[in-house]
């Protein structure tokens, strides 16, 4: 017992030096690009007058102008962001040893969003564990050690709906292999109450591209009955399309709601597909975030 708690306090920590090298690589590469974030369209600037405090003055944008800027936040423009993500016993799947599962994926894109987005200010909460919210540094803390509890059994396929808050920003993560109504379902009521958000769909590369071959007994984790096939590669033209139709549904559904869609294959450099979806994120309109 004692070995199985050493084991995930090392997995703990090396998940969060991961994310936090990811996220400062992301954050400072927005930074030097002179490129806003997540919150920088919240800034409001005046002119500079005399009193005013030097280390508050904005040199990115005084340098851009003749004059000289202060910077000052807008009241009330934190924004609360509630992310989820799948724990479901089809996130445990890895095809390879060396492909992580697809839990691990969505672990380290929870911790490196949540990292990436304290920086900003923002109040976040991990949705299906704690409602509370939480920013900075209190925000990084409580998620990275939360991350690795059990989740209520309700909310492993699908969000608490009832603990996010109206007019937030929501961050799905998953495998979404559930039937497309379900997922409808909940991004429809969410975006009734004027919840934004975004779904990052996780797939391990062998649930996209259907590399078996020969006579395979394919086995489901969430209790789904065996199914046997004689000769694999002869239905991987067929699962291709069906996966790929099942993608381009979860598309359209996302832009209907004027959601983001973002596909993540697990054996991609995180790093880039978290530099991606921070695009897409800084790239959310203020009116979106505030309706």
């Amino acid at each position: 017992m004692q070995l199985k708690a050493e084991e995930l306090s090392s997995q703990i920590s090396s998940l969060y030096i991961k994310a936090d090298r990811i996220a400062n690589t992301i954050w400072e590469g927005f930074h030097n690009r002179n490129k806003d974030g997540v919150g920088d369209n919240f800034w409001q600037f005046r002119k500079y007058e005399y009193g005013d405090p030097a280390h508050l003055i904005d040199w990115k944008k005084t340098a851009k102008s003749n004059e000289t800027f202060i910077q000052e936040k807008e009241l009330q423009t934190l924004q609360n962001f509630f992310i989820w993500r799948d724990t479901s016993e089809s996130m445990n799947f890895s095809s390879l040893d060396k492909v992580n599962t697809k839990l691990y994926r969505a672990n380290l894109l929870t911790l490196t969003l949540t990292i990436i987005l304290s920086k900003s200010g923002e109040n976040i909460a991990l949705n299906g564990i704690n409602s509370k919210l939480f920013k900075g540094k209190e925000a990084i803390n409580f998620i990275s050690n939360q991350i690795t509890e059990k989740v209520i059994d309700n909310y492993k396929s699908v969000p608490n709906l009832n603990d996010i808050k109206n007019n937030s920003y929501v961050i799905l993560i998953g495998d979404f292999l559930n039937n497309i109504k379900d997922t409808e379902k909940t991004v429809k009521e969410l975006s009734n109450r004027g919840i934004n958000g975004i779904i990052i769909h996780i797939l391990d590369p062998a649930e996209v591209n259907f590399p078996f071959k020969g006579r395979i007994n394919f086995n489901g984790l969430e209790d789904e009955k065996e199914i046997l096939i004689g000769k694999a590669e002869s239905v991987r033209s067929d699962y291709k399309k069906t996966i790929k139709f099942h993608i381009e549904k979860l598309k359209k559904l996302t832009n209907s709601y004027s959601w983001k869609y973002f596909l993540d294959i697990s054996d991609q450099e995180p790093s880039i597909s978290l530099n991606k979806i921070y695009n897409l994120l800084a790239n959310i309109n203020t009116t979106e975030l505030r309706s």
